[in-house]
């Protein structure tokens, strides 16, 4: 491989491709991919063609695969959680660990977070972030709110001499509100968990309470466990 620097820019030949890196920039001193339109630090073009791609995009072709725009939409935000499902190559992978590790970035140190994944057939992986972009968010869905379920909630708010009421909602359980007195008066807004909220190893725990004045949300409880939530929480 031959380099040389160029104006703050590291330009290196290689094998098959000519590669482009940022040495002295700042935040508007970045290359933009071809292919998926993200600013990135460093870019390669293969020879032979006039494409500029991100080292993502750039692994995409060499295997075969067309790049181009990510799906934003479900990708994480931020943080991911422990626990946290994700959609990635060959299956559905949980968040089984995260810690952290130290970079630097603009030539200040920063922490940056890795993550284990488990693939539900038990194979693991260690990633950053910026290796994810094959992962994706679940979409959140309500199927595990069943008839029974509710039944079991309501015969748990009837047990605990609750006056309690919902908003009829059965079909949309996303919208499904109960509201409920407790023993002082005051009013508690009932409702379920979408399925990226439920931890594992505690799939009973679907319900929230949420208390509007004086503010107080709750966490995750089964039908049972919330009843007695609510009688005992403080003022």
């Amino acid at each position: 491989m031959s380099s040389v620097t160029h104006f703050g820019i590291l330009i290196g030949r290689m094998p098959g491709q000519t590669y482009a890196r940022t040495v002295l920039g700042s935040e508007d001193c970045r290359f933009l991919c071809a292919a998926c339109y993200e600013l990135c630090w460093g870019i390669f073009r293969r020879h032979g063609e006039t494409a500029w791609r991100c080292s993502r995009c750039t692994g995409m072709r060499e295997n075969g695969q067309e790049p181009g725009p990510r799906s934003f939409d479900t990708q994480p935000p931020g943080p991911l959680p422990v626990s946290e499902r994700l959609r990635g190559p060959g299956g559905t992978w949980t968040v089984t660990g995260r810690s952290y590790t130290e970079a630097r970035e603009h030539a200040l140190p920063q922490k940056r977070p890795v993550y284990v994944l488990t693939r539900d057939d038990g194979r693991e992986v260690t990633l950053q972030p910026r290796d994810m972009a094959d992962f994706h968010l679940l979409t959140p869905t309500f199927d595990h709110i069943t008839d029974g379920r509710r039944d079991e909630l309501e015969r748990a708010l009837s047990a605990a001499g609750l006056a309690w009421r919902d908003n009829g909602r059965h079909s949309a359980p996303q919208t499904l509100r109960y509201t409920v007195t407790d023993p002082c008066g005051r009013r508690w807004v009932i409702s379920p968990a979408a399925s990226n909220e439920i931890e594992p190893s505690q799939p009973s725990s679907l319900w929230r309470a949420t208390r509007p004045a004086p503010y107080h949300a709750g966490p995750l409880l089964s039908a049972v466990s919330l009843t007695h939530y609510v009688r005992r929480a403080a003022p």
